[in-house]
């Protein structure tokens, strides 16, 4: 087998064995069983386990990148709100199609291994700076209100945590309707509109 096709197929079996049994009860011996190769080709492609857990985690931060594209403001372009709703679903998909890997971030035990944990929080960290990323760039674009993005972008990434959670335990969820309340969160939020004209109004 090739290699870069013998690498992307130990990636394959440890993501399954780490979603069923944790990153700290997995072991090398149970990857290179269930991926069916020798310890020695193991550590051809891997300098042990803690190296591929990271792999697996910069995977996810690229395909995230790729899916979470850019609003472009203008004519011959898409309403803005269609956009955000394309890059949710975009998310929404990934995350569906990658159970193993939302286990694995959304169930990891902190406390045992002070690096791995810094790892886990670096990846939170980047993906809350494309959140950012996205709010600074709303602002310039006057879609979205003067705020302090950071804070606002971890809201967004804990909220999502809890929905990709509850997608992870679902066996068929309606994506488009999930997008839909995300949206009508996110642009909203759950005060009635009434509530703001009486408010507009009084003062």
């Amino acid at each position: 087998m090739e290699r870069h096709a013998r690498r992307a197929q130990v990636l394959r079996h440890a993501k399954r064995i780490f979603a069923r049994k944790g990153y700290h009860r997995t072991n090398v011996a149970d990857i290179i069983a269930r991926a069916r190769i020798a310890r020695g080709t193991f550590y051809l492609y891997f300098e042990n386990k803690k190296d591929l857990f990271e792999e697996l985690l910069e995977q996810v931060v690229g395909e995230l990148t790729q899916r979470i594209q850019r609003i472009r403001p203008g004519p011959g372009e898409a309403d803005p709100v269609d956009q955000l709703r394309d890059n949710l679903t975009r998310v929404l998909r990934y995350v569906l199609a990658e159970r193993e890997l939302t286990d694995i971030l959304l169930n990891h035990s902190t406390g045992f291994d002070h690096e791995l944990d810094e790892k886990i929080q670096d990846f939170y960290d980047r993906i809350a700076a494309l959140i950012k990323r996205s709010l600074d760039l709303g602002i310039e674009m006057n879609l979205v209100r003067n705020s302090d993005t950071r804070a606002v972008s971890y809201a967004i990434l804990g909220g999502i945590k809890e929905v990709v959670g509850m997608l992870s335990r679902s066996d068929s969820p309606d994506i488009a309707a999930l997008v839909e309340e995300i949206l009508g969160f996110g642009l909203r939020g759950v005060a009635r509109p009434e509530l703001f004209e009486v408010r507009t109004g009084a003062r």
